[in-house]
Order: structure tokens, then sequence, then C-alpha cells
């Protein structure tokens, strides 16, 4: 059985043999050696409109550049200067502000949920409960089941125990049952109270220390501050004196190169007074 692409195929190929031959190109161009109608169209060059300002490039300023070259250099010096370092300041002030505003939104998120978290849990938490403490004695338990201890082997069967050969299986007596010891309601306020009070001298103690670890933390950074001040006070008295002393040093040698000026003027004066009188 024929595909049906093949069919097209054969299909198509009958259809073009019935289509006429495609019409032979013909020359669109005029032979020169043939007579033409009309003016001969003349080579032309385009010209510039007269108002047009010409600029030559200086290729004189740009000794060994080709002509694009100073072309490209005309117009990257045509065009506004771009201050890349004022770019890039503004590029990272921007990124920086971003970040910070992140940060502060995370915070803000953080801050949020924890106080939605503390809000549940209050929410969700039942008041503090007091334990009571009974003031009214305890009553009896009820007596408790006797106790056999470890059965003890009476000797073999005898005459001590002919009557009754398993006596030697009979288990201890049952210890006496005592009852619980009543609570002492009294000693446990008591020792509850000392409990307490210790408690109390710890914190006491503890707060104190606390205090007294930040008068010292304060004290230090004081006696750090006075010792900059003093060190910032020396060097401002020994900077002081350097300036003094190079101020006497600019007026001693100002002096000495009047004196010097007013050596050679004298020299000078002396010089003429003598040229004056071998003249004469």
């Amino acid at each position: 059985m024929t595909s049906p692409a093949r069919r097209n195929r054969r299909y198509a190929a009958h259809n073009n043999q019935e289509m006429p031959p495609p019409p032979v190109p013909q020359p669109n161009f005029v032979p020169a050696n043939l007579p033409q109608v009309g003016p001969v169209p003349r080579p032309f060059a385009w010209q510039l409109p007269l108002n047009f300002p010409h600029q030559p490039l200086p290729v004189g300023q740009y000794p060994g550049l080709p002509r694009n070259a100073i072309a490209h250099v005309q117009r990257a010096h045509a065009l506004p200067p771009v201050d890349y370092n004022a770019r890039l300041n503004d590029q990272m002030n921007v990124a920086q502000n971003n970040r910070h505003c992140q940060h502060d939104v995370r915070r803000r998120q953080d801050r949020d949920e924890i106080r939605q978290q503390a809000q549940a849990e209050l929410a969700g938490m039942q008041p503090p409960q007091q334990p009571h403490i009974p003031n009214e004695p305890v009553q009896p338990a009820p007596p408790a089941p006797p106790v056999y201890g470890a059965i003890h082997y009476e000797g073999a069967v005898g005459p001590h125990n002919f009557d009754n050969p398993l006596h030697y299986f009979a288990p201890n007596p049952a210890p006496p049952f005592h009852a619980p010891p009543e609570p002492d309601y009294h000693q446990f306020n008591i020792q509850f109270q000392h409990h307490f009070q210790e408690e109390q001298v710890v914190e006491n103690e503890r707060v104190r220390n606390d205090l007294l670890q930040r008068q010292a933390q304060e004290e230090f950074h004081q006696q750090q501050l006075q010792r900059q001040l003093q060190q910032q006070e020396a060097e401002r008295i020994h900077r002081q004196a350097q300036d003094d002393l190079e101020a006497f040093q600019l007026q001693q040698l100002q002096a000495r190169q009047a004196q010097d000026a007013f050596q050679r003027q004298q020299q000078g004066a002396e010089q003429m007074d003598r040229q004056d009188q071998d003249i004469q």
C-alpha cells in the first residue's frame, strides 16, 4: 500500500509536468552598443548642503592616530564626563540603605512574632496556684497487710516437732505495725521560713554584688576618661611648647637674617666710601 506522503509527492510531480515552464529571465539593462533615448545618467557624488558647517579633524593634534580613532576621541570629548566614583558611591549608598531597610523589616517582623507568641502564651496560661498546706492532722492510714519474713529451717523431724512435722516451715511472726508519726507543721513552717530567709539573703547579696560591680566599672571608666583627658592635656602642652620653640627659632633666624642683611649693607656702604675716596 502506498503511503499518503508518497501519493502526495506523485500527485505534485504529475501536476508539475502539466504546468508550463517558468519564464526565461530577460536582461533588465541596456547594452552599451545600442542607442538610448534621453539623457545618459552620469556618476555623481553626494554633496553636503552649503549651510552645513565643516569641521575638519585635528589630525595634527593627534599624531600617529588613524582618522577613525581621532573621530572617536573627539566624540568622547564632546560627551559629558562621567564620575564613576560618584556613581559607585551612590550605588553603594543605595545598597546600604536597602540592607538597613531589610534589617529593620526583619527586626520588626521578629518583634511582632515574639509579641504574638507572648500574647498567645499569656492567654492560654493559667493563674499561678498556691500550694495548699493543710493544718489539720492527717487521717491514719489503713493497716498494712502482714509482712512475712524469710522462712527459717527449724531442723529435721524429731522429738521436738514430732507432732507438727511442718513446724520448721512456719514463717517468722510479722513485725509489729507502728502508726505513722504525726506531721509537725510548726517545724515545717520554721524550715520554710528559714529557707525563704536564706533565699532573700542570697538575692540581696547578688543585688549588692551587681551594684558594687557596676560602681567599680563606672569608677574604672571614670579613671580611663580622666587618664585620657590628662594625656590629651599633656599632648596639647607638648605641642604648644613645640610651637613656641619653633616660633622662637624662627624669630632668631629672622633676627640673624636681618643682622646679616644690615652687615652686608654696612659693608656695601663702606666699600662705596672707599671707592669714592680712591676716586678723589
